[in-house]
């Protein structure tokens, strides 16, 4: 009699065997329609897209010049002769003496003391041969706005935008239609653009775009 109450009691266990399989099933397949509902949902707000090209734009930097004053060689990589020298020089901004050697004097006039001293983030480092490296920041992007979102694909959207120059009071002298580069030659300007952050800093607000994709911290550039 025992033997049968256990035989009984395996049957009927064995029967809920598939309802509990099939409830599986279900609950996989519900919840893999919930997942794909929920992204399928998945967008990318306005407010969420500008903080994320405000935050791409901003890491990009300003864009720099740089020279040294104090006794610069003629044979570094730093010339007294290169262009940014040039053209700072005819601005009243530095001063190069007569070339003792393979060497000048170069030094920073008043009027540059006093404009460097309004530009943020002017850097100077002592380097080698008793001369001082100058960093001077020109200009800055700014983002103006944000235009069309759209979805590439599954978690990817593609922001446009618009932003524009910001320049710095050393920045104006470096405006390739400004008369400061204008004055220089055609190869000079060319190098001061490649190499020395000559630009068209008052062309007005120009277009971009950008992929966003998700990301831990929220919607980020995408890698790829």
């Amino acid at each position: 009699m025992f033997e049968q109450e256990i035989e009984l009691e395996q049957k009927e266990g064995s029967n809920w065997g598939p309802f509990l399989m099939i409830a599986l099933l279900v609950g996989l397949f519900v919840g893999g329609i919930g997942v794909v509902i929920f992204q399928s949902r998945q967008t990318v707000k306005p407010e969420e897209a500008t903080a994320a090209v405000e935050a791409r734009v901003k890491a990009l930097g300003p864009v720099t010049v740089s020279f040294h004053t104090g006794t610069v060689s003629y044979n570094g990589p730093d010339k007294p002769t290169d262009p940014q020298y040039k053209l700072l020089t005819n601005a009243g901004l530095l001063k190069v003496g007569k070339g003792k050697g393979y060497a000048a004097l170069v030094e920073v006039t008043p009027q540059g003391k006093e404009l460097f001293a309004t530009v943020p983030g002017v850097q100077t480092t002592p380097d080698k041969n008793d001369t001082t490296l100058y960093v001077v920041p020109l200009a800055s992007r700014k983002m103006v706005s944000v235009g069309t979102i759209t979805k590439l694909a599954q978690g990817r959207f593609q922001v446009n935008y618009t932003w524009q120059w910001t320049t710095t009071p050393a920045g104006e002298y470096f405006d390739v239609d400004g008369k400061n580069v204008q004055a220089l030659s055609l190869y000079e300007r060319s190098v001061l653009i490649d190499q020395h952050g000559a630009n068209k800093y008052h062309q007005g607000a120009m277009k971009a775009s950008m992929v966003l994709a998700k990301g831990t911290k929220g919607w980020e550039p995408a890698a790829n």
